[in-house]
């Protein structure tokens, strides 16, 4: 049988309620089968300064996502020997699973920066992309940026099913702003930011002495 799933690659580092409110979202509103949170061990485009261990990371994600099964934490890019890149994790899923849709999902900040990426072009060609819309002010650089390339662009109720193809989400939230690197400089003595934090990944991150000075 046929499934949609969907691809969340990051860091997450740490993993916050703006990451798991995106699957939550994403699922309901492409109806899909369940979301994979794709942990990427060593990322190409980060700075390895301040990066938590993968194992700890990956143990914060899956205890985010424990409450629900339909969102999935992934360490296939951690059994992975050198850098992970997304079209080879995208690639890897669709050869092992030639009977499924794979819908790879990102924050409009992040896509408007894949011709950084390895293949770039070949992954727009390769898989679905859904782009959650995190700033009115990024649709433009959207839409400019997938008019050079050819690729059309729909907005939510309207869905791609199969490559090329963008689907853009917007949507209002108030955990649209949480942001990684806002929890890490907290935990350095900056503003606060625990409620953007899973009391449990909060108390991994405690346990364990994750990013503080």
């Amino acid at each position: 049988m046929r499934r949609d799933i969907g691809l969340l690659g990051g860091t997450f580092n740490p993993v916050h309620r703006g990451h798991v409110d995106l699957g939550i979202r994403v699922k309901k509103t492409f109806r899909l089968d369940k979301i994979l949170y794709v942990l990427s061990a060593r990322p190409p485009h980060k700075s390895r300064d301040n990066v938590a261990d993968e194992e700890a990371r990956l143990k914060m994600l899956q205890t985010a996502l424990a409450p629900y099964p339909y969102l999935q934490a992934s360490d296939m890019e951690m059994r992975r020997h050198g850098r992970s890149y997304s079209i080879d994790t995208v690639e890897q899923l669709q050869r092992r699973f030639p009977q499924d849709r794979f819908f790879f999902i990102s924050g409009s900040e992040g896509f408007l920066e894949i011709p950084t990426w390895k293949e770039w072009r070949r992954l727009l060609r390769t898989v679905v992309f859904i782009v959650a819309l995190r700033d009115p002010g990024h649709l433009d650089g959207v839409r400019s940026l997938l008019r050079a390339e050819g690729i059309p662009l729909r907005v939510y109720p309207l869905r791609f099913h199969g490559p090329p193809g963008v689907n853009l989400l917007a949507y209002e939230s108030e955990t649209l702003p949480f942001s990684s690197t806002r929890i890490r400089r907290w935990c350095r003595g900056g503003p606060e930011a625990a409620e953007m934090l899973d009391p449990r990944v909060k108390c991994i991150m405690e346990e364990n002495g994750l990013y503080g000075e």
